[in-house]
C-alpha cells in the first residue's frame, strides 16, 4: 500500500512539474508563429483563381473573378470578369527594408502601368470590394504595434470547432495609422488568423475579417473562404479560393516586372 501511494504521489509531482515547465506563449511569440506559417504557405510559386462577391449597403451585389500569381516578394492579380475590366492587372512588389510595398495598376485602355503612390490611390477600393489596394498589397509593420494577450476563445469555422488565441494590437505612440487598435484571433494549433477586428481613432469598429471555410494546401491549413466587412460603409466581400496549385517551375521574376504587364498572357496561366 505504501509503495502504491508513493507511485501516485510521484505521478502527481510529475504532472505538477510538467505544468510548471510549460511556459505559455506570449502575444509576440504567437504572432511570430503565425508569420512563420504564412511564410511557409508563401514559399515558392503559386497560381490561383479567386472570386470576390460584393454586397453593398443599398442591397446591390457584384462579383469579380481573378487569376493570381505569387512568389516571395511578388504578387500579380489579373482581372478575368466582369468583361468591362478584363485585362486589368494589379501588381505588388514587397520591399525588404520595411518601406511601403510598391504597387502598379495596369489598365488596357491606357496601355501603360501606373504606379500607385499617394494615400488616396492606395486606399481606393479594389474592384469595388470592401478591401483597398493597400489591404491587398501593403500589409502592417509589426514594429508599429504593441501586442498583448487578451485570452482564448472557441470559434466555429464552417462546421469545424477551433480554439483561438486572442491578441490585442495597439499602435505605438507616434505611429500614424488609421487603425490604432486591432484584435486578431489566431488558431491555437495551426497559427492561422481566423478573425480580425480593426478600430478607428475614434474607437469605433471599422473593418472585420472572418474566415468561413478552411482547407489544407501543401500540408498547411489555410483559408478556402473568408468575408471582409467595411462596417462604416455597410459593405462586405466574400473571397473564395476556387483553385490553387504550384506551377511546374518557378515563376520568372520577369513576369512580375511592370514593363511586362503589357504583354502578359493570361491563357498561358489558365486564366
Amino acid at each position: 500500500m505504501f509503495k502504491q501511494s508513493m507511485r501516485w504521489m510521484m505521478a502527481a509531482v510529475m504532472v505538477l512539474l510538467a505544468g510548471i515547465g510549460a511556459v505559455a506563449l506570449t502575444a509576440d511569440e504567437i504572432l511570430d508563429r503565425m508569420d512563420e506559417q504564412s511564410d511557409r504557405l508563401a514559399e515558392g510559386s503559386m497560381v490561383a483563381t479567386v472570386r470576390f462577391d460584393n454586397a453593398y449597403r443599398d442591397g446591390t451585389t457584384a462579383s469579380s473573378l481573378f487569376g493570381m500569381l505569387s512568389k516571395p516578394g511578388y504578387s500579380l492579380i489579373y482581372f478575368i470578369e466582369p468583361t468591362d475590366v478584363t485585362g486589368t492587372i494589379f501588381l505588388t512588389h514587397e520591399i525588404d527594408d520595411g518601406d511601403d510595398s510598391r504597387m502598379w495598376l495596369y489598365l488596357p485602355l491606357l496601355g501603360i502601368p501606373k504606379e500607385l503612390v499617394s494615400d488616396e490611390e492606395r486606399g481606393g477600393s479594389f474592384a469595388g470590394s470592401a478591401m483597398s489596394y493597400e489591404d491587398l498589397g501593403g500589409g502592417t509593420e509589426r514594429e508599429d504595434y504593441d501586442a498583448t494577450m487578451a485570452g482564448e476563445e472557441d470559434l466555429v469555422i464552417g462546421d469545424e470547432p477551433r480554439t483561438a488565441y486572442v491578441v490585442e494590437l495597439t499602435a505605438v505612440e507616434g505611429v500614424d495609422t488609421d487603425t490604432p487598435r486591432t484584435r486578431v484571433w489566431i488558431d491555437r494549433e495551426a497559427f492561422l488568423m481566423l478573425k480580425m477586428e480593426a478600430y478607428n481613432d475614434l474607437g469605433n469598429l471599422d473593418t472585420t475579417l472572418e474566415v468561413t471555410s478552411l482547407e489544407e494546401f501543401d500540408g498547411t491549413l489555410t483559408y478556402a473562404e473568408m468575408r471582409t466587412t467595411d462596417v462604416l460603409e455597410g459593405s462586405s466581400t466574400r473571397i473564395t479560393v476556387l483553385e490553387r496549385h504550384r506551377p511546374e517551375g518557378e515563376i520568372e521574376d520577369e513576369v512580375f516586372s511592370p514593363e511586362s504587364l503589357t504583354t502578359f498572357d493570361p491563357a498561358f496561366w489558365g486564366f
